[in-house]
């Protein structure tokens, strides 16, 4: 579970695809991405776009239907496009990032990881899909041998690519890139120019107010996860939006166990994670559960009811600046409890 959790939180029937696919087509580059003009071009030519693994998708015009994981097409809702189709680890009604959004339009095609129906897919004619990918490790490593995130093997990855070319975004390194990365995928698709720009305001204004509640309360927090198996606990520096709250000044609980992205403990060990405020990851145990563990029950944070929800929201600028605002007042309202 803590794998599925590190890349987002989660984790054949014959295909019949459309007879007549978009006018597309793929190419490799070593350049990696790009950025600004460089990774999204629409000329007379037609339109290209560089993604993350350095591949670069071209079109004959740019593209206006568009599919892709969840975690991806909530960004481009709230930068006002239209997303045709969208799956993800859960359905789009217990996705609580959509809930304020119109999502009449969109066609949900799975509602589990690597449960995609390619059929229906097919039917809402994308003309590009985004995906992500996550590191493996500190150096940012990406595992080649291994297909897209949400994807179920690399069979079924090369089945969707039949469909519609896929455009990739990695998530990972400084959570501010790649911010930055997925608003210029949206503007790269069209994205109102007046939109973004109040987004990025708000959570300019989202920012300031996180630094300053961090400064003004220096207080730690300790993200984790919680299950049967123990306690994990998230090293901001792998995370990116925790590294985001991290270079904003938000100090973090940094957990004692070796590995990439998790600290994890066993229940007998668990009395060891300290902070003052806990964000609890909501796909695993809730604070009654924790209540009920013998060496977490009596944790300062617990027992003062300084735990918050820990949720997985989107790296664009509506989603952040709505989660830190939240933080902010969280971290202001918390009592320092560690001595």
């Amino acid at each position: 579970m803590r794998t599925a959790l590190r890349r987002r939180l989660l984790p054949a029937a014959a295909v019949f695809l459309l007879a007549a696919l978009p006018a597309c087509s793929s190419s490799s580059s070593d350049s990696g991405s790009g950025s600004g003009s460089d990774a999204a071009k629409a000329t007379e030519s037609g339109w290209s776009f560089t993604d993350d693994l350095g591949k670069t998708v071209k079109l004959d015009k740019a593209p206006t239907r568009i599919a892709g994981v969840n975690d991806q097409i909530v960004p481009l809702m709230n930068y006002g496009l239209e997303p045709v189709a969208s799956w993800g680890y859960s359905s789009i009604k217990d996705d609580a990032r959509f809930d304020d959004l119109d999502t009449s339009g969109v066609k949900q095609v799975g509602t589990a990881y690597g449960e995609i129906d390619l059929e229906e897919l097919a039917a809402q004619r994308p003309d590009v899909i985004v995906s992500e990918v996550y590191p493996t490790d500190e150096k940012g490593t990406i595992d080649e041998s291994q297909p897209d995130y949400g994807f179920k093997d690399l069979d079924q990855q090369k089945q969707i690519e039949a469909i519609a070319p896929v455009i990739t975004i990695k998530l990972g390194g400084d959570g501010a890139d790649v911010v930055e990365r997925t608003t210029e995928f949206a503007e790269a698709l069209g994205a109102d120019a007046k939109t973004v720009a109040e987004a990025k305001e708000r959570y300019e204004t989202a920012s300031a107010a996180l630094t300053k509640a961090a400064k003004d309360n220096p207080v730690t927090v300790t993200s984790l996860y919680a299950d049967t198996d123990g306690v994990s606990v998230a090293k901001a520096e792998d995370d990116p939006a925790l590294n985001l709250y991290a270079g904003l000044g938000v100090k973090f609980f940094e957990p004692k166990p070796k590995g990439y992205y998790w600290g994890n403990y066993s229940w007998e060990n668990a009395g060891q994670i300290g902070g003052d405020m806990w964000l609890l990851q909501q796909a695993g145990y809730d604070t009654a559960q924790l209540k009920k563990q013998p060496t977490v029950a009596d944790d300062a944070a617990l027992a003062a009811g300084q735990v918050h929800p820990w949720v997985s929201a989107a790296l664009d600028y509506v989603s952040q600046a709505d989660y830190m605002e939240q933080l902010a007042g969280w971290i202001t309202d918390t009592k320092p409890l560690d001595d």
